[in-house]
Order: structure tokens, then C-alpha cells, then sequence
């Protein structure tokens, strides 16, 4: 039908690392244009990528979209494309640093020709990279689209996706890696977090469901003074929030899409049951692209915040509060496990020094903790009894107390840098090296 040959059965000729699907209606000049410049040379402006256009699958009387591509790449335009990137990988004295060809040999886990150097995450990371930047040259529409405009050196990917001629890029799940998570969930699974900037967009959010969360409880402590109230409602908040974010995040969503894919589904028992083999490349593929799409880690992390809250804001009052929370971390593993392999498809794992804005909001928490737990303490009767001819030297000594707490803890983050001192070493040796390196380059030109 258009370029390359289709796949098979037997899989294609290179290791598929991602998968587009375009309109089922798309032009097939506007095909042609698009797998041209993702497989043209980077020289001409083209990605330099490997595709292939999926097959029909074991039943070709079924309707089915046709234009679905495989997407992979060499094992050196990989490697390029992570010094492209600038991805950080450990070198040989222990540090991390951006990857670069020419320093390959230096980095650790690089041997012989480096095949396991990237692991497939890292790969389809770099093949969205690289689709992400191919640009407009000097076309001014999308051929086959005459309204849809394109602008010199704007994203191709982007726009297509935008006009609905691209439906969806997502990175296929590694069969063999879901294999073993299956057996050993605790110490395998991982989620891959994306880079939280997107918690700014959700100021709004988060500030709404601490309200939503805390409002009543903080009524119920400090107007109503009711802490066999407060026990009472923290206990059925946790248990009761714990089975229904299970249920929601993970096993309602799985069920949903089982009814809507039950005839695909009913299909691939079929074929695993007479050919006894593992699932065609074409039908996983197939089945993958029906399943919902990972929206992020802001709920996943929102979970968190607020369980961190409900443990901390009021444990002086309910410390079995922390024991629920234990329980639900550890059914938590499962349920996420269970939700990132078989309801979603795989995200693209974006590199992320560290969890962003959310560790402000955390630290904020435990201030609001310090000051909420110390007022609950001062409130109880057995420290208002050593205060029964002054209510105001009770409070006076609830603030000194929470005061001194606050500081200690300022003091600890003060003297205990998040950094240790022999890794800013190494960053500040990385650094001066890329600046000397810098200026060689400029002195050579």
C-alpha cells in the first residue's frame, strides 16, 4: 500500500519501540509524506527512524484501522539520540552524566557495542524525542490537507495530532518485563514519573481537595473539640477512601475496558488456545491501542498528599491512622502495578531529577502539622489540668513549644544539605569541564 513492507506475524524487521496510528480516513499522500520524513536522514531534516506499517493481523475479515506504523531505529541513531537528548547515564568514576558517542566507552554500563546501555524505556523515550522535533521545512500545508497549515520550524507530530489526522503515539509494553513484574510485584514494580511542573497547572485543584479533605476534620478538632469524633470519622475516611481508590483507580477501569474490548479480547484466548503461543505482535499492538491513556501522576501523587495529611495533621489524636495508611500503601504497589500494566498504555517515561513542587507542598504539610498537632496536644485535658488557673499561659506554652519544634526543624534542613557534599563536588566538577570543553569548541571555530 504505501512504503515499506507490512508486518507480519513474525514481527518486523527491527524491534518496534513505539506505535502511531493515524486517521483510518488519512490521505494517502499525507502517509507517504509523513513516514518519508520520519525515515529521511537527520541531514535533510527527517527523524532517521526505522518504520513499518502493521499488518492485518490473524483475521482480515474484521474492520480494522490500516494505518498503523511501527516505529524503531538503529542501535547507533538510539545512542545519538540520546546525546541529543543530553540523558544522563552513570559514568565510570560514579557520576552522572550527559551521554555523549564520544565519551561512550567511559560510561559504566556500557560494554561492547552497548546493546543493554538503554533500556527500552530510555529508547522509546528518545524515539518520541525525536518525533516530537521533527520541524516544517518549506512546506506550507500538510500534503493531502490543503486547510491545515504548517509553519517553518513548528512540530510536525504536534500539529497532526492536533488536527486529529494522528490519533495517538504511545510506547508498546515490554511482554517479557509484565511477565516477571507479575511474579514479584513488591520488588519490581515502578511507576515512572513524569517531571511535576504539571502541579502548577493544578494549583486550583490541589488547594480544592485539601479543603475538601481537611475542612470537616479541622471543624470537628478545633470548634466542635470532639476528638472521639475526629477518631471516628479519620478511621472511616482512610478505610473507606482505601477501598474505593482501589476500586476506581484500577479494577472499575480494567472491567470497562474488558466490556468495550471483549470481542478482541475473546479473539486473543482464541488464538493463545489453538496456536499456543504467545499473543502476534500485530494483535498486541491492536489490543494496546484500545487501552486508556496514563493521564499523568498528579491524582497518583495527590493520593499521597492527602494520606500523608490524614497521618499527619492529626496523629497525636489517632495514631493508628498510620497503620491504615501502612495497609494501603501495600495494596497500593498492587493496584498501581496492576493499573500501569494491564488498563493503561504505557507512558512515556519523562527523565525527572526529582518530584518538583510536590516536595514544597509536602514540607508545607509538615509545618501545618508541627503547628496542628501541638494545638491538639494543648487542648487535651490532661495538659489543661497543670493549666487550671491560666488559659493563657497554657497557650503561651502550646506556642513556645510549637515554635522550638519549627525551629529544630529548620535547623535539620539547614545542616543535612539534600545534596551530599561529594556529589556537589562531582556536579561542580562536571560543570567546569563542560564549560572548558565549551570553550574549545568555540576557539576551534
Amino acid at each position: 500500500m504505501l512504503q515499506g513492507s507490512s508486518v507480519d506475524n513474525s514481527g518486523p524487521s527491527f524491534t518496534p519501540l513505539v506505535v502511531l496510528e493515524l486517521a483510518s480516513d488519512a490521505k494517502e499522500e499525507t502517509i507517504a509524506w509523513l513516514m518519508g520524513r520520519i525515515k529521511d536522514q537527520q541531514q535533510n531534516g527527517g527523524a532517521e527512524l526505522l518504520v513499518e506499517q502493521l499488518g492485518p493481523g490473524v483475521s482480515t475479515q474484521e474492520k480494522y484501522n490500516p494505518n498503523i506504523f511501527l516505529v524503531g531505529a538503529s542501535w547507533q541513531r538510539l545512542l545519538s539520540g540520546a546525546e541529543d537528548l543530553g540523558l544522563f547515564k552513570e559514568f565510570s568514576d560514579g557520576s552522572m552524566r550527559a551521554f555523549t558517542c564520544a565519551n561512550k566507552l567511559n560510561f559504566k554500563e556500557f560494554k561492547g557495542d552497548g546493546d543493554s546501555f538503554l533500556s527500552m524505556a530510555e529508547c522509546q523515550y528518545i524515539i518520541k524525542h525525536e518525533l516530537d522535533t521533527l520541524r516544517a521545512k518549506d512546506e506550507t500545508h500538510v500534503p493531502g490537507y490543503t486547510q491545515t497549515k504548517l509553519y517553518p520550524g513548528k512540530s510536525i507530530v504536534r500539529r497532526l495530532q492536533s488536527k486529529g489526522i494522528l490519533i495517538q503515539m504511545f510506547p508498546l509494553h515490554e511482554k517479557e518485563a509484565l511477565k516477571r513484574l507479575s511474579f514479584s510485584w513488591y520488588k519490581k514494580v515502578k511507576l515512572s514519573l513524569q517531571p511535576l511542573g504539571e502541579l502548577k497547572k493544578y494549583q486550583l485543584s490541589l488547594t480544592f481537595n485539601f479543603f475538601n479533605c481537611f475542612a470537616s476534620l479541622f471543624y470537628i478538632a478545633f470548634v466542635m473539640q470532639d476528638m472521639v469524633l475526629l477518631r471516628q470519622s479519620l478511621a472511616t475516611l482512610l478505610i473507606t477512601s482505601q477501598i474505593l481508590n482501589q476500586f476506581m483507580e484500577a479494577f472499575l477501569p480494567y472491567w470497562l475496558q474488558r466490556r468495550r474490548n471483549k470481542k478482541m479480547i475473546h479473539k486473543v484466548r482464541k488464538i493463545r488456545t489453538l496456536e499456543g503461543k504467545e499473543l502476534p505482535l500485530t494483535e498486541q499492538v491492536r489490543l494496546e491501542a484500545h487501552m486508556s491513556t496514563y493521564l499523568g501522576t498528579f491524582d497518583d501523587y495527590l493520593e499521597l498528599f492527602l494520606l500523608f495529611g490524614y497521618v499527619s495533621l492529626f496523629s497525636c489524636v489517632y495514631p493508628l491512622a498510620a497503620v491504615l495508611v501502612v495497609l494501603n500503601n501495600i495494596t497500593e504497589v498492587y493496584s498501581d502495578a496492576f493499573k500501569m500494566c494491564h488498563v493503561f498504555k504505557r507512558p512515556f517515561s519523562d527523565p525527572a531529577a526529582d518530584i518538583g513542587v510536590w516536595q514544597l507542598a509536602f514540607e508545607t504539610m509538615s509545618v501545618i502539622a508541627v503547628v496542628t498537632n501541638c494545638a491538639l496536644i494543648g487542648m487535651s485535658p490532661q495538659v489543661k489540668t497543670y493549666f487550671l488557673d491560666s488559659e493563657t499561659q497554657l497557650i503561651l506554652w502550646t506556642v513556645a513549644v510549637e515554635h522550638v519544634l519549627l525551629a529544630f526543624k529548620f535547623i535539620l534542613t539547614f545542616v543535612i544539605p539534600d545534596v551530599p557534599k561529594h556529589i556537589q563536588i562531582k556536579l561542580a566538577r562536571l560543570e567546569f569541564e563542560s564549560l572548558e570543553a565549551l570553550k574549545k569548541k568555540v576557539k576551534q571555530y
